[in-house]
């Protein structure tokens, strides 16, 4: 029987009982040949087998000296690394634009074999040269397995961050800052992306360095805890180290906070949430769309946003669409409002909602107010932000919602001027839907205190007073927000750094480095940030400012890099991908967010570290 001699001569890992103790059952020989022919270790040792007949051709002699031959032969390794490279050139190319390479099947049946098997079939269509020297390899040697496809992206990617080691290393004395950040995958793993941040030519590059697999571990308790978390054990291991939150994260918490400054405000972002989950209804979506179209003919159509506490800006997006989108809303509420079933009760509770004055002061308000904080949540994503930049923003938000406060009357009729005109254009008299309309009663237990808020049923706002109170209570929130998590005691070596900029109050106290400014300055010489300073502050002059500028510039002021690689290891790892490894996903990630350094790879040193195990095809000489 042919199958025992197959499976001992060509072993594919499995034990089968023809080659392990024979077979005696004859009775049943036709079926368990059947079946033996159909499983899948008998299939692989057939492929073994036929690859090896394939290779003894007439004149090539022995295996011994057929290897010794090729080995000889320039025009096999030749060949064989051309066809590498077209293997290499498709694994990259699905890395960089984050789709899969595997198919759900890759058997000769599959209509679809994945990305990887159909762009290579779809390359020998315009390229027969790539399918001939397929068809010349043997069977067991064509590269294009699973396991080919994960050592040529592990490899690739070990050559990108040999790249990014030799730029930190290329110049002497270059300072370099960690940043990193807590990731759930949707395996439910827990990872810690870590990206780094130096200077190179000039320029701060931030680059991603990978994924580092834990487990128990929480955003919060892994940053930011006071006992066990990062900046703790990094200062035990490291004293010297600096650690930095990252400021867009913190303006973010002082913008949700100000969105949950009563139950006014709380209430009126709920509101915005349900409009959001109202209109996307597929129905309801598509007369969403219509009614753009037929009010707005020459706007192109927008989509409604959703208010969340997590994701940057989302506040903002929600209340400027909805404060565009008002009249298609109520629009296509008063339609649902006159049908049947649940859509009528739902569309009807929120008309009664949004119809008021309240709700419409509320959105002119955070409209305002979100259009004024949104240069600096803007500003702080930027990769090349250095630390006086991030004052400057800062700073220049915490004198606008000061100015707002202190010129609270003016701004305040500002913006009842703008709410009376939407009541106006959209027939809105209402003022609140609150029930009740009698003072509440203030507790005995209270008497003598003064009371803002309470924590049950909001009272009903029935003038101006009380908008003008909500107005300033959001005023005050933000500020005491913006204060209390951007203190100027926590900036420390960030106020330092704004000691080197002509600007500077402090500036002439840097003696001779100051001399050499000023008189740039006096030649028309433009320093916008600490990098044009740092170009003119020579190391063997002003050995210690230069060592403290390049320390300054290096420090991250956020870890937007970090929440970048996030999104990008969710393209790459979704629901249908959810048994893929770290190590995968870390090389794919890599690859993918690192474009520019990918495209510089050279093939033929990926190729010297994928052949550092030994290979069935002779790659080198």
């Amino acid at each position: 029987m042919r199958g025992a001699p197959l499976k001992k001569h060509f072993p594919s890992g499995a034990d089968s009982p023809f080659a392990r103790e024979g077979f005696v059952d004859w009775k049943h020989l036709r079926q368990a040949c059947e079946k033996h022919q159909m499983n899948k270790p008998h299939s692989i040792s057939l492929d073994k087998f036929q690859g090896y007949r394939a290779n003894q051709t007439a004149g090539r002699g022995n295996v011994l000296n057929q290897m010794n031959r090729d080995a000889m032969d320039y025009s096999f390794i030749e060949r064989n690394q051309d066809h590498l490279k077209v293997v290499l050139d498709i694994v990259l190319f699905c890395a960089k634009q984050d789709i899969p390479l595997r198919g759900h099947r890759e058997n000769e049946d599959a209509l679809n074999k994945g990305n990887f098997i159909e762009l290579f079939k779809f390359m020998c269509k315009y390229d027969p040269q790539i399918q001939n020297r397929l068809e010349q390899l043997p069977r067991n040697g064509t590269l294009m397995t699973p396991d080919i496809q994960n050592e040529l992206l592990e490899s690739a990617a070990s050559l990108l961050l040999r790249k990014i080691k030799a730029e930190v290393c290329e110049t002497p004395g270059t300072y370099y800052a960690l940043i990193a950040d807590e990731y759930k995958d949707e395996s439910k793993r827990e990872l810690v992306a870590v990206c780094v941040r130096y200077v190179h030519a000039g320029k701060i590059k931030e680059r991603a360095i990978g994924f580092m697999d834990t487990s128990d571990l929480s955003a919060t308790s892994v940053m930011s805890g006071n006992k066990g978390g990062v900046h703790v054990i990094l200062k035990l291991t490291f004293p010297q180290a600096l650690y930095v939150h990252c400021n867009s994260h913190r303006l973010n918490l002082v913008l949700c906070a100000a969105s949950k400054v009563s139950g006014h405000v709380s209430t009126f972002f709920d509101t915005l949430n349900n409009i959001h989950s109202f209109m996307t209804g597929s129905s309801r979506h598509a007369k969403f769309v219509a009614a753009q179209k037929e009010l707005h003919p020459g706007r192109r159509c927008l989509e409604l946003e959703r208010s969340a506490d997590t994701r940057w800006s989302s506040k903002s997006g929600a209340v400027s669409k909805v404060l565009t989108l008002l009249d298609v809303i109520l629009e296509v509420l008063a339609e649902y409002a006159e049908s049947s079933g649940q859509s009528k009760v739902e569309a009807q509770s929120l008309l009664q909602q949004i119809q008021t004055k309240k709700f419409l002061f509320l959105l002119v308000t955070f409209g305002k107010l979100f259009q004024t904080s949104d240069f600096a949540t803007q500003g702080l994503q930027s990769p090349t932000l250095s630390v006086p930049e991030c004052i400057d923003l800062i700073e220049g938000l915490k004198e606008s919602f000061a100015r707002f406060r202190d010129n609270s009357v003016c701004d305040f009729e500002q913006v009842m001027k703008l709410t009376e005109e939407l009541m106006q254009k959209n027939e809105i008299t209402s003022w609140d839907i609150t029930s009740g309309t009698r003072v509440r009663k203030i507790p005995a237990r209270l008497a003598g205190s003064v009371v803002t808020t309470s924590l049950g049923k909001a009272t009903s706002v029935r003038n101006d007073d009380d908008l003008r109170h909500i107005w300033n209570d959001i005023l005050d929130r933000q500020l005491t927000e913006l204060d209390n998590r951007f203190q100027e005691d926590q900036y420390g070596i960030m106020r330092a750094a704004a000691t080197f900029l002509p600007q500077s109050k402090t500036f002439a106290r840097i003696l001779l480095f100051i001399d050499q400014l000023r008189r740039k300055v006096a030649n028309s010489l433009e320093f916008p940030s600490l990098m044009e300073v740092l170009d003119i502050c020579a190391p063997d002059i002003f050995p210690n400012l230069n060592k403290l500028l390049k320390v300054i510039i290096t420090l991250p002021m956020t870890s937007c890099s970090v929440e970048r690689l996030f999104s990008t290891a969710g393209r790459i790892k979704m629901d249908l991908r959810v048994s893929m490894s770290t190590t995968r996903l870390n090389n794919l990630c890599l690859l993918s967010f690192e474009k520019e350094l990918c495209d510089s790879l050279d093939y033929d040193e990926i190729i010297s570290v994928f052949n550092t195990k030994p290979r069935r095809l002779r790659l080198v000489l």
